[in-house]
């Protein structure tokens, strides 16, 4: 029986004074969520525990599928599952799959951050109009 994960891709940063902050990491993208205030506790995981609960949690969408933690920019609102498990279909996406930039324009075929080839309607963006522009 595998052990699902409690909290999303982290890392510990800690202070001269023995506070410890947490960066909060999308399990797809890597991109940064949450960086929590300085907490003193007895362990790490204590601390970790505490700013999962009071200020992690809170910026990220769960998938039911794989169990992931994962911010918006890679979460499908309409299939509730992460855009690994649930790719846009039949629908221009409006964040990279890949490192979750804000598309600015809705019919693009690659991010402008990270050159990444976008899934459009289903495909890997190889078929349809919008590859004749290229």
């Amino acid at each position: 029986m595998t052990q699902s994960k409690k909290t999303a891709t982290y890392r510990v940063v800690t202070d001269a004074g023995g506070g410890r902050s947490f960066r909060f990491y999308c399990d797809i993208s890597g991109e940064l969520c949450c960086e929590t205030k300085p907490i003193r506790a007895d362990t790490e995981q204590a601390a970790l525990e505490i700013a999962w609960e009071k200020e992690g949690r809170w910026r990220f969408n769960r998938c039911p599928a794989c169990g992931r933690y994962v911010s918006s920019a890679m979460f499908n609102v309409n299939a509730g599952r992460c855009l690994d498990c649930a790719p846009w279909e039949n629908e221009y996406p409006s964040f990279c799959h890949h490192c979750g930039a804000r598309l600015r324009e809705p019919d693009a075929c690659f991010c402008p951050v990270c050159g990444a080839r976008l899934q459009v309607g289903g495909t890997d963006g190889k078929e349809g109009a919008a590859d004749d522009r290229l």
